[in-house]
């Protein structure tokens, strides 16, 4: 008990006691009526207190809500300001993200577009009659080109990544075949460089799995160009496929790439898988490429269960491995050869298909017009090129095709809303429809899954691809 309500208990109580012995002496009252008086006066006051202290309590509770409301009301407004910090933020990081889409769709294209010219002109040129000294100055140009869209397919790679919208393929293939076939491409390159090369496979791996072998083979082949890079005339490279074993259907191997290069420090292995991270400066400067390769390799090796690794020391070379666990297909045993001669004879049948067949090409650009005629009409094609949407959407209606390439960023009208124009204009008048192949430099992650959202039946890249070209027309022609 508080000392203040203590000493107003004892001044309450003497207050009557003083009040009973008064009216004792002032009224003549006998001691029991005094008593009574004096008892009746301490109950009077004691409630008195009473009320008065619960009156205090209350004040008290008040005050301290209203300073706990006020309290709350300052962390509201503290928390309140935090959320729109971070809501801010998150809007400009989702601007920078966008932004930086969109100016890998805006380089995609501006890059892609000349040089899909360059290359085709180069593939025609190279079929043409040249001294040996042109052929060399055409295979230079080759050489320079396809470096320069290793490099755009690895900036677009490291961007479908990044944005996680890298699908993998789950479809049977034949590994060793596979595996050798990565390595091959290099034979050239061992000759030149006087590389003691070796490829060795181990019997006991099945020959036939289950996988995405264009994403296995993307890593072998990235491997071996950085062991290339790095050897010096005259070294030696080794691939190796090693079984490691077998159980419940499914095969565990692994694949290393080993140099006899220059090696890294402990330092340089920490960092080596970062994007656009080589050994130094120099090497970049020497040896040439974006040092996306080995980052690309290790992000296709995480999305398949497993990781890229390195052993290394410094002047004595490197080894790069995976360890990768696949199932095995027990139910396709298709030798290569007979697969091989298969293969053939559908392109034959398909080449020899491709007549009387009509087809339209929506382009703007005066060098990819001609590069895509030349290709289409040594296919067998009858062409017609429209320089723009708008053209094209006329000529879908004037002309009779069988088929329509359609280009993406055309001026007057671009290929999307002549795609929405011509698919109206069928369904108005119950005109048959004419597949239409979206035809564009754009490669981003989603651009095929967007273009054939707006209507178009399928989608093809620039560079063109020849071979995906004739399945194109195959499919949608035969």
């Amino acid at each position: 008990m508080p000392q203040n309500y203590k000493n107003k208990v004892i001044l309450i109580l003497f207050i009557s006691f003083m009040l009973g012995l008064l009216s004792l002496y002032i009224f003549h009252l006998t001691f029991l009526q005094s008593s009574a008086i004096g008892f009746a006066i301490l109950l009077f006051l004691l409630f008195i207190l009473g009320m008065s202290k619960r009156d205090s309590k209350a004040d008290i509770v008040d005050e301290t809500d209203s300073a706990y409301e006020a309290d709350s009301e300052v962390k509201y407004r503290l928390l309140e300001k935090k959320f729109k910090a971070i809501s801010e933020k998150a809007e400009m990081l989702e601007h920078e993200i966008k932004s930086t889409e969109y100016f890998l769709a805006s380089m995609s294209h501006e890059i892609r577009t000349p040089l899909n010219g360059i290359i085709g002109m180069t593939e025609i040129l190279d079929e043409t009659p040249l001294s040996q000294e042109q052929k060399e100055h055409v295979s230079m140009i080759r050489e320079s080109s396809n470096n320069l869209r290793v490099i755009v397919n690895d900036v677009l790679d490291v961007s479908k990544i990044n944005a996680g919208k890298m699908e993998l393929e789950n479809i049977p293939f034949d590994l060793i075949t596979k595996i050798e076939a990565s390595v091959g491409i290099y034979k050239p390159k061992f000759t030149e460089k006087e590389i003691d090369f070796n490829l060795f496979t181990d019997l006991m791996i099945p020959r036939r799995v289950f996988g995405d072998p264009t994403r296995l083979s993307q890593v072998i082949t990235n491997l071996v160009s950085n062991a290339i890079k790095f050897t010096d005339r005259g070294g030696k490279i080794d691939v190796t496929a090693k079984y490691i074993g077998q159980e419940d259907g499914e095969v565990t191997f692994k694949i290393s790439v080993s140099d006899s290069g220059i090696g890294l420090t402990k330092e340089q292995q920490e960092k080596i898988f970062e994007a656009y991270s080589q050994a130094t400066a120099s090497t970049t400067r020497k040896s040439g490429g974006t040092g996306l390769g080995l980052t690309i390799s290790s992000k296709i090796m995480n999305a398949m269960g497993t990781e890229l690794q390195v052993e290394s020391e410094e002047g004595k070379g490197a080894t790069f491995f995976f360890i990768l666990t696949l199932k095995v297909d027990t139910q396709s045993p298709v030798e290569v050869e007979t697969k091989r001669t298969t293969v053939q004879t559908e392109t034959e049948e398909k080449t020899q298909s491709f007549e009387d067949i009509n087809v339209l090409i929506a382009e703007d650009n005066p060098i990819n017009q001609k590069l895509i005629r030349i290709v289409l009409e040594k296919l067998g094609l009858n062409v017609t090129v429209a320089s723009n949407g708008e053209e094209a959407y006329h000529e879908r209606i004037n002309g009779k095709y069988d088929l329509i390439f359609m280009d993406i960023q055309m001026p007057v009208m671009g290929g999307v809303e002549s795609t929405h124009k011509i698919l109206e204009y069928e369904k108005e008048n119950g005109k048959t429809h004419i597949p239409i192949i979206a035809l564009t430099a754009n490669a981003l992650p989603g651009d095929k899954e967007k273009y054939m959202s707006e209507g178009m039946d399928d989608y093809a890249t620039k560079p063109l691809d020849v071979k995906m070209i004739e399945k194109l027309i195959g499919h949608y022609c035969s």
